[in-house]
């Protein structure tokens, strides 16, 4: 028994440190060490085989596409809003490239490594989910979290207590929750059941953004199968049902959970022409976004440098809007507007050329249905109307690059499997 823990540890250790990343999103900061572990070992392996990596199509695409959000900040670097604090964005981002590198470079080994990692983060997230349930409805949950009070009124947190970011880390990881449901539904008809939980935690979040990164990943992946389903009957037909049952529990907590039905009649301002309405649809964003853009305007080239918004806001601040946010803002909670005024119009280009290859990449390669599962997430991640965390800071950019490496992982394996 335990030699066979023992091999089994042997041969997984690599996928466990992987996934720690991904645990580790419940703290504050945990997930930092397994990704500093895994850029060590990476960079290792850069300096005692620099040429085979780089001679590798993979792993040089991954490079390429690392450098396009990397170099951009290194040159508003010499710019920066301030100085002591861009480098500590600057130059620890590299550890991304490396690790992203040993995330491919293990998960390309084997097909059931990288089944392995879809199928627990499939398992992660169901579980915090749940957790997240049982403490919506008695108050706490199986640790003993509590819900919080925030400017929003009541909200969930599950096992990310005491923050409120289980519904953002969830909706982008639904991707692989779909991907292990289309996988296995037709041997397991009640499987679609268990996306129950994580619609509900999204939902009764109550964050605008984790509702729209659901969306985007629930109708990219429906767009996904039924376009490659060999029945597309039966699937229109899941879809069908999976929509209803969605609908159903949607429209229930709209009509009995208060906060939920504040928060979407609130959204609802984002339709109408008055300032005020939208203002408050957006989170009273409106004077933020106004104020990124007016240091966009100041420093258009190269930005005033990454995580200098929070530096930079009292100088660019709208005199009239100020009252609303007299503390300033740490970033400005819109990916696109983020890039464009720490990075300026170099970082924008870099950002939107990122984009393009990585949907031209898998193009090229023709293996869309292997492809798109994990792309997905990534789109998702990735997408420029984001609001919800800076796009520079330390938990978007792991949850960035690790998705990046991983969906690298499988396109490294499709074409071993082609080779072969």
């Amino acid at each position: 028994m335990i030699k066979i823990f023992y091999n089994n540890l042997k041969e997984y250790w690599p996928c466990i440190l992987i996934l720690l990343a991904i645990v580790g999103f419940v703290s504050k900061s945990l997930y930092n060490y397994p990704m500093g572990l895994m850029a060590i070992i990476g960079l290792y392996r850069v300096l005692s085989s620099a040429k085979v990596i780089w001679n590798d199509t993979v792993q040089k695409t991954f490079i390429i596409m690392f450098l396009c959000l990397w170099l951009p900040l290194l040159v508003s670097f010499s710019d920066a809003a301030n100085q002591a604090h861009a480098a500590q964005t600057v130059f620890p981002y590299l550890r991304f490239l490396f690790a992203g590198l040993f995330i491919i470079q293990e998960l390309s080994k084997d097909e059931k490594r990288l089944t392995f990692i879809v199928y627990a983060v499939f398992m992660i997230v169901t579980f915090w989910c749940i957790d997240a349930v049982i403490q919506f409805f008695i108050g706490h949950d199986l640790f003993g979290y509590p819900w919080i009070t925030d400017m929003y009124g009541y909200s969930i947190t599950g096992m990310f207590y005491p923050k409120s970011t289980i519904s953002h880390i969830c909706s982008i990881l639904s991707a692989f929750c779909f991907f292990v449901l289309y996988k296995n539904i037709y041997k397991y008809k009640w499987l679609w059941l268990i996306l129950i939980p994580i619609f509900f935690v999204v939902l009764v979040g109550g964050r605008r953004a984790a509702w729209l990164m659901l969306a985007l990943s629930s109708v990219g992946f429906c767009v996904y199968v039924y376009l490659y389903s060999s029945d597309k009957k039966y699937i229109l037909k899941l879809i069908g049902v999976i929509t209803l049952a969605t609908g159903f529990l949607y429209g229930s907590a709209i009509v009995l959970h208060k906060p939920t039905s504040d928060r979407f009649e609130q959204t609802l301002g984002l339709f109408s022409n008055d300032y005020d309405s939208i203002n408050l649809a957006t989170s009273a964003r409106l004077p933020i976004w106004e104020t990124a853009y007016a240091a966009f305007k100041a420093s258009p080239i190269n930005g005033i440098g990454p995580r200098g918004f929070r530096h930079a806001y009292q100088d660019y601040v709208p005199k009239d809007k100020y009252y609303q946010h007299p503390q300033g803002s740490t970033h400005p909670h819109l990916f696109i507007l983020e890039i464009m005024t720490e990075t300026g119009v170099i970082g924008l280009l870099a950002y939107l050329i990122l984009l393009f290859f990585l949907v031209k990449d898998v193009l090229r390669r023709k293996k869309l249905k292997n492809s798109l599962p994990f792309l997905l997430p990534v789109l998702v991640a990735l997408f420029p109307f984001n609001t919800h965390m800076a796009f520079y800071g330390s938990i978007s950019s792991t949850m960035i690059w690790w998705l990046i490496a991983v969906h690298f992982s499988n396109i490294h394996l499709s074409e071993q499997q082609n080779t072969n």
